[in-house]
């Protein structure tokens, strides 16, 4: 009788997840994954296909969690602004070292036509978060939070352009105690866009 690796999908996904957050997927090495989610390489490789799988599931679960919690903060404030609001204010705070940058960005950042299984992947996970970012600025136009002087992408694009040099900003030395004013800018800058 064959013996089977028991193991916790979930969790393996997550500890690969913040690997490849904070070193990226080209510089994780597979010693490197099979100390953090302890598996033996030929386990990882039967479970997930190739480090690229485990990658591909482990950037799918971030967009799933980074759109869950967007959805969350809009569903518990009065307005779509304050709700992104909150989300901003969590995500900046809830940075661990290594993972300032959103891994979505990282990941646009890394991959190019040498793999593209990756670069399509991410490029449409970036273009359905901007969907969704769209349809929320469309209901706040549409409850008046907004003018209508941009399409709903205008802003949704205005709000990633700022939100990603926020979170870089931030990862600076010293950077921290300005982190309100620089998100209270933010939200400034797109009411009056």
């Amino acid at each position: 009788m064959v013996n089977k690796v028991k193991f916790n999908r979930d969790e393996v996904i997550t500890k690969a997840q913040m690997l490849f957050w904070k070193k990226g997927f080209s510089t994780t090495s597979t010693r490197d994954l099979q100390t953090v989610v302890d598996m033996r390489p030929g386990s990882i490789y039967s479970a997930f296909g190739s480090k690229e799988g485990l990658y591909s599931e482990s950037l799918k679960v971030y967009a799933t969690q980074l759109k869950l919690l967007l959805a969350s903060h809009i569903e518990n404030s009065e307005t779509v602004l304050d709700g992104l609001h909150a989300f901003v204010v969590t995500v900046l705070e809830s940075a661990e070292d290594g993972c300032e940058v959103c891994m979505l960005i990282k990941a646009s950042t890394e991959f190019d036509h040498t793999q593209p299984k990756l670069k399509t992947l991410t490029d449409d996970l970036l273009q359905q978060f901007e969907h969704d970012l769209s349809t929320l600025f469309d209901i706040a136009q549409q409850r008046g939070e907004l003018a209508n002087t941009h399409s709903p992408l205008e802003y949704a694009r205005l709000f990633q352009i700022q939100f990603t040099g926020l979170r870089s900003y931030l990862h600076r030395p010293m950077s921290k105690p300005m982190t309100e004013q620089l998100i209270g800018m933010m939200f400034t800058l797109i009411k009056n866009y």
